[in-house]
């Protein structure tokens, strides 16, 4: 081998090194988001397929799914905010069916930049400009390319998905269902947590999140579930943003 390929061999061996080591501190210098999503029926926590009085008229209900999609996850401080993910689509089903785990629902995100926040930031649905698309426009890897979760009909997806059972007028339980699904532009609600926050270096922080469906069926006002069990038709409007309004309340 000749003086300059050896040279150049060295100079390869040592630019492979430094990166690796600069990669190593950087993986050091990241540490780990856990959100736990926790849903709560006023001071109880709450749980699938276990009957609980409806507010105020006290008809007995039980819910069988809830998921939605959450949007632009960011992490506020003064100095500065983290986008921690853009989009993702949560089912906290199982994780409130008994036997109940302990932290709820959890969601992690790994490798994010170290720091100290004051609030964590987030949407329930599906931003303006991904929402004008449809499942057929997203590659099978992103999660906006399920069609189950799509209105065609109403050309959004389904942002916010909660079922359920609900005896009315003395009928037993199980012959009428619910599913208040919320969607529409104007059905995207902006969450703001204040919480204080910190990423710290090869460690995992705990972030609880609390859902009460106590106030999203009567956070800012009662909704009439007697009136109407289910929300699937563009004249049903009024009725998702009353329950988009109750949401945003339920969250703490």
């Amino acid at each position: 081998m000749n003086f300059s390929k050896l040279v150049g061999l060295m100079f390869l061996t040592s630019l492979m090194l430094t990166l690796v080591s600069c990669g190593k501190m950087e993986m050091e210098k990241a540490g780990d988001l856990n959100l736990r999503f926790k849903l709560m029926y006023g001071d109880q926590p709450f749980e699938m397929f276990k009957e609980y009085n409806y507010p105020v008229t006290n008809d007995k209900f039980l819910m069988t799914r809830l998921s939605f999609f959450i949007s632009n996850i960011t992490l506020k401080s003064s100095s500065g905010n983290l986008i921690v993910k853009e989009i993702d689509y949560l089912n906290l089903t199982a994780a409130h069916t008994a036997p109940l785990p302990a932290n709820g629902f959890e969601y992690t995100v790994k490798g994010l930049k170290t720091g100290n926040f004051t609030a964590i930031e987030f949407g329930v649905g599906v931003p303006e400009a991904s929402n004008a698309k449809a499942p057929k426009d997203f590659n099978s890897g992103n999660i906006l390319s399920s069609a189950a979760e799509y209105w065609s009909a109403w050309k959004s997806y389904i942002f916010f998905r909660p079922e359920g059972q609900i005896s009315l007028e003395g009928k037993p339980i199980s012959e009428t269902g619910f599913a208040l699904h919320l969607g529409g532009d104007d059905a995207f609600r902006l969450i703001n947590l204040e919480k204080n926050i910190q990423i710290i270096a090869s460690e995992q922080t705990n972030v609880d999140v609390i859902i009460d469906m106590q106030k999203f069926f009567n956070g800012k006002s009662l909704y009439d579930i007697r009136s109407t069990q289910q929300i699937h038709s563009l004249d049903q409007k009024p009725l998702i943003t009353q329950l988009a309004d109750n949401l945003a309340t339920a969250f703490r």
